[in-house]
């Protein structure tokens, strides 16, 4: 199992080699800085365009973008849907388990910092409190994104991917709905689980149905 996983982690490189960097960069941070100092670091960086630009490219880590995801891969392959779709299925209960059942006290920024750090807050976005760990919108994009990358053609895309994946995690942070560690753990968790999921699917699953697309026979 691990040697095949390896082997598409290996085939897409455009993809996990930044992602590894990723990874490795901020576990360095959370090593050597605490979350406020981080976290303070962050929100102390802003600037309009900025604030309109993160506002909306978290909506594409929302867990109700997945009609449009499925909808487009429906367009390429039925295997590609049912992957995003069981893959989509195991992360939201993943998160869910882990905010309600093992961090479920962890808060998020805006009532961490209460009565701490006056946080700068971007207008019109709706600041959350509690369920702080992990990320979903963080895990929803990284299914998603690792997924299309996996399935793309084009191997190379796979560095656009990752960059609107990572984009949408920073988002969480810069729009103080998450902190550092909770993009981390969220990433992670999607990642892995379309890579498992992809896996079964190539390892057990082998109808010729599902090769086919919408007007494609």
């Amino acid at each position: 199992m691990l040697s095949d996983i390896s082997k598409i982690v290996s085939a897409n490189r455009a993809f996990f080699l930044p992602y590894l960097t990723f990874l490795v960069f901020c576990s360095i941070a959370l090593l050597l800085f605490d979350k406020n100092g981080l976290h303070i670091a962050i929100n102390q960086k802003s600037h309009p365009i900025a604030d309109v630009f993160f506002q909306y490219i978290t909506y594409l880590g929302d867990g109700r973008m997945l009609v449009i995801y499925a909808l487009i891969l429906l367009f390429i392959k039925y295997r590609y849907v049912l992957i995003l779709l069981i893959s989509s299925l195991l992360m939201g209960i993943t998160t869910f388990v882990l905010k309600t059942q093992v961090f479920d006290s962890a808060l998020r920024p805006k009532s961490y910092f209460e009565n701490i750090y006056q946080l700068r807050l971007v207008p019109g976005v709706e600041n959350y409190l509690h369920n702080s760990m992990p990320s979903g919108h963080t895990a929803t994009a990284f299914c998603i994104f690792t997924g299309f990358a996996i399935m793309a053609k084009n191997k190379n895309s796979g560095f656009l991917f990752f960059l609107i994946a990572v984009l949408i995690g920073f988002s969480r942070i810069y729009l103080s709905q998450h902190f550092l560690a909770d993009v981390l753990i969220g990433s992670l968790i999607g990642v892995f689980l379309v890579l498992l999921v992809y896996y079964c699917f190539e390892k057990y699953v082998s109808k010729p149905g599902l090769e086919k697309a919408l007007f494609k026979t």
